[in-house]
């Protein structure tokens, strides 16, 4: 008892010590001994403007200190966008080399859409990725609903099983589906290729459905179950039209990758069901003109367009 007493009033003497320096520090600094000093991240704020924890904690980011931090944000951006501004400007290049100008002209333009060897590719792409978007986007709808009625960890081995077919080398992907192919009896071609594209599309919709569904109040099905709902009921008016824009954001990414694939393509193949991406690859064997340029900028355009409508789509989403 004696011992506690006595390591108590040590602590109240170091403590009265320490007050006593550091109001004898700031009398001889020229503060006020009894003031309390604000954080300077608070005294630089402005009464007139809200608190953000995003944009005020930028003047404290050590990120800002490393050097070349803005220099090596610009010449990244470069290096990703510059080659394509290249292409797009040389689409409209008069000439038959496709990276000397020569003067501007919509000529190649119109080549490539009376060219009946694109445009039979391109349909061809068009058809599969058509199908394999749709086929995607209902599998990969009923794999969610599936998963969300799963124990916690069969969700997350299901969840991983499908997502580690995001980062398998796509040449594996496309040498085993070939073998299966060949296994089942088929021989490259169409319905291969669809077989193969629906496959791969199946993460790219999972993804914005599985995220959507995460952030929906489940009170919601409860509710329409306790008001009489049979389950195909609940998924159908309540469960559908709020994952509508995960779908439809998953559908045009599925439709994008689709649309761009090579690898896979080119092992499923056959004459007569060659892809766009094939088709233009075999252009730059023969030689470059001015036709790639002019593909590879609608193929840009419309990358953008279902960027643009995927974010669009998101942000609703978001807000609701």
């Amino acid at each position: 008892m004696k011992d506690s007493t006595k390591t108590s009033e040590r602590n109240d003497a170091e403590f009265a010590d320490l007050v006593a320096q550091t109001q004898a520090d700031r009398i001889a600094s020229g503060e006020e001994p009894n003031s309390i000093a604000s954080p300077e991240w608070l005294a630089h704020k402005q009464p007139n403007r809200p608190f953000s924890t995003t944009r005020s904690g930028n003047r404290q980011d050590p990120l800002k200190r490393f050097p070349f931090v803005a220099l090596m944000s610009i010449l990244s951006l470069a290096f990703l966008y510059v080659p394509m501004l290249f292409i797009i400007i040389f689409s409209f290049n008069r000439g038959q080399q496709a990276l000397l100008w020569h003067g501007f002209s919509f000529e190649w333009y119109g080549r490539v859409f009376s060219d009946n060897n694109i445009l039979g590719a391109t349909l061809t792409s068009l058809e599969v990725a058509c199908i394999a978007t749709l086929c995607s986007s209902v599998i990969g709808v009923l794999f969610v609903l599936a998963v969300d009625h799963m124990s916690l960890a069969g969700s997350t081995l299901a969840t991983s099983l499908i997502n580690v077919s995001l980062i398998i080398p796509e040449v594996v992907l496309g040498v085993s589906t070939m073998s299966l192919i060949r296994l089942i009896g088929l021989t490259p071609g169409f319905l291969p290729l669809v077989l193969a594209h629906t496959t791969f599309c199946i993460p790219f919709v999972v993804m914005p459905i599985r995220s959507r569904l995460s952030t929906l109040d489940h009170t919601c099905f409860e509710a329409a179950e306790d008001l009489g709902a049979s389950t195909l009921q609940t998924v159908r008016r309540i469960t559908l039209p709020m994952l509508t824009p995960a779908i439809v954001s998953g559908a045009l990414m599925a439709f994008v990758v689709s649309m761009d694939d090579f690898m896979i393509s080119n092992f499923l193949t056959s004459a007569g069901t060659t892809t766009l991406p094939i088709y233009i690859f075999s252009l730059i064997r023969k030689g470059v003109n001015p036709s790639v340029n002019v593909v590879a900028t609608l193929l840009l355009l419309l990358a953008v367009i279902v960027t643009i409508t995927s974010t669009l789509l998101t942000r609703s989403q978001n807000r609701k």
